[in-house]
């Protein structure tokens, strides 16, 4: 896995953890915690962020954010091999399979215009030789037949599709964001493609409003309330009934009836206490690391959602990656803790000169006061994203487990020299430069099993990497590995590929997109 254009980093080895040391911060350094996960193969390409699997064809379809899906034969996937990619109608953001159909989704050259979906069929043998050019003999990469069967415009910004397990219908989270000068605020949605062409968008419109707002659904922008619901990721129920939604700047989930076909609950997913003991943080980006408590509390924001349906009961995995609302000159959400003191909203019992000086570079929302102190000054900042993983039921919405500080303190021995470090940045190595501001930034999580053993993948898209917890026990996950190799930036989606649908026989497999790097890896999962 390491390219021979990097220099080697030294390796040491404490308390039995292997660390890495980064040479004048060139990029050269892989650490890793276990032994979980191993590294088989690795490809460039264009696009390198979501990626489905067709079994039957040992096809791999990837998009992200251009006008073109890859394709990627894995007959030998120690070895992949780039076949002709597919033009697609729009910029692509999701990919989903199902039996010999492939859908893709993709949005409009402005995201306040409808996106499309296309759906194909992928012909039995479908990797062939490139077309012949004037009688002569085959030339070019190989191909892929797809037959396009039906494009739908189903609703603004169709940002992640999914087939239900059954096959039958075909999900779409509809992002519906505003464009950046609010001229136009589409709603957000989920839209239900009953196969072969039945389309029924499901909005938010018919909610009780007070009711979301007393329970603790977030809102944000200037639009109304029911409007500001934006759907980010969809994850099944294993029997198709049912579907769940991440509402992320909402900090919140949809839970959808599919049978029935209506939006059943929207449930809060609450804060963590970063007061609490095993659920500090480094709160300031000074070269340092120093996971301390202190009086704020974390919204969970999660992009990426995974089910798990286990003794017959749902259970919903979050990546609590955070979202402030801070890219549209009209409005944001953010503010510093300097700001709150001078408006008079803070506790001084709480923030005396010593916090006030931790927390003076975190960024934190000037809209979640605390609303249980009537009249009075708040204890505790709110800032965004938890830096971890967390497991809700899936019924009731309640909180079950949440990883708290364990990645920032499994960072700090196994990966020093790049603690919360900024992966975006290519070829520049700064060591905590994101404690300030969401730190790791937890971006996607997918489950998988194998053997007897059930794991959640977690993909890390600032610190880069994937943090492997064995969730075998709900009651009891346990991080078991984290593998970080420092060229391959962003993890954006995170494909499962168990034994049985393997291309190697026998062996499951974890297929990452980073999109920094624009790189794809292939990992073993022992």
């Amino acid at each position: 896995m390491r390219s021979s254009g990097f220099r080697a980093s030294r390796i040491v080895t404490l308390a039995g953890v292997a660390l890495l040391a980064v040479t004048s911060g060139v990029f050269a350094a892989v650490a890793q915690m276990g032994t979980v996960l191993a590294p088989i193969s690795r490809v460039e390409l264009q696009t390198a962020e979501i990626s489905a699997y067709m079994p039957a064809q040992k096809l791999l379809f990837v998009v992200g954010g251009e006008k073109v899906m890859e394709i990627l034969d894995l007959n030998h996937p120690e070895k992949p091999q780039k076949l002709e990619p597919q033009q697609i109608a729009g910029q692509g953001s999701s990919v989903s399979v199902s039996g010999d159909l492939l859908a893709v989704s993709s949005l409009a050259d402005e995201n306040s215009d409808t996106g499309f979906v296309e759906i194909f069929r992928v012909a039995p043998g479908a990797a062939t030789s490139g077309p012949a050019t004037s009688g002569a003999a085959t030339s070019g990469p190989e191909t892929a037949r797809l037959q396009k069967l039906a494009e739908f415009r189903p609703c603004h910004q169709p940002d992640m599709i999914t087939f239900t397990p059954d096959g039958k219908k075909l999900l779409v989270a509809c992002e519906g964001s505003p464009r950046k000068d609010f001229s136009a605020d589409p709603p957000g949605g989920i839209a239900i493609i009953t196969l072969p062409a039945t389309v029924k968008v499901l909005g938010f419109e018919g909610l009780d409003s007070t009711a979301l707002k007393t329970a603790g659904v977030r809102r944000v922008g200037t639009a109304p309330y029911l409007k500001t619901l934006e759907p980010e990721y969809i994850t099944v129920s294993e029997d198709s009934k049912t579907a769940w939604v991440s509402l992320q700047e909402n900090n919140a989930i949809a839970k959808v009836d599919l049978v029935a076909e209506r939006i059943a609950n929207v449930f809060p997913l609450g804060t963590v206490d970063h007061l609490q003991s095993g659920f500090g943080l480094d709160v300031r980006s000074d070269g340092k690391i120093d996971i301390v408590n202190v009086p704020a509390r974390g919204l969970r924001q999660p992009d990426g959602i995974a089910a798990w349906t286990a003794g017959g009961k749902n259970f919903i995995f979050t990546a609590n990656e955070g979202a402030p609302v801070n890219d549209y000159k009209q409005w944001t959400d953010e503010t510093s803790v300097h700001m709150l003191q001078e408006a008079g909203k803070l506790d001084p019992k709480f923030f005396d000169e010593k916090v006030l000086a931790q927390l003076r570079d975190l960024t934190v929302s000037r809209i979640d006061e605390c609303p249980e102190v009537k009249g009075g000054k708040c204890p505790y900042v709110t800032g965004f994203g938890t830096r971890s993983l967390s497991i809700f039921d899936g019924e009731s919405g309640k909180l079950l487990w949440d990883s708290g500080d364990q990645l920032e303190r499994m960072f700090a021995k196994v990966a020093p020299e790049y603690f919360n470090w900024n992966a975006k940045k290519k070829k520049k190595v700064k060591m905590d430069a994101r404690s300030a501001d969401k730190g790791c930034e937890p971006e996607n999580v997918t489950l998988g099993k194998v053997g007897d053993k059930r794991y959640a993948f977690l993909g890390l898209e600032r610190m880069s990497g994937v943090a492997v917890f064995d969730v075998t026990d709900i009651n009891s996950p346990k991080l078991v590995d984290y593998y970080l190799d420092v060229k391959d930036r962003g993890p954006e989606g995170l494909l499962f590929v168990p034994a049985a649908e393997s291309p190697i026989p026998g062996q499951s497999l974890l297929i990452v997109g980073y999109e920094y790097s624009k790189s794809l890896v292939i990992y073993k999962v022992k």
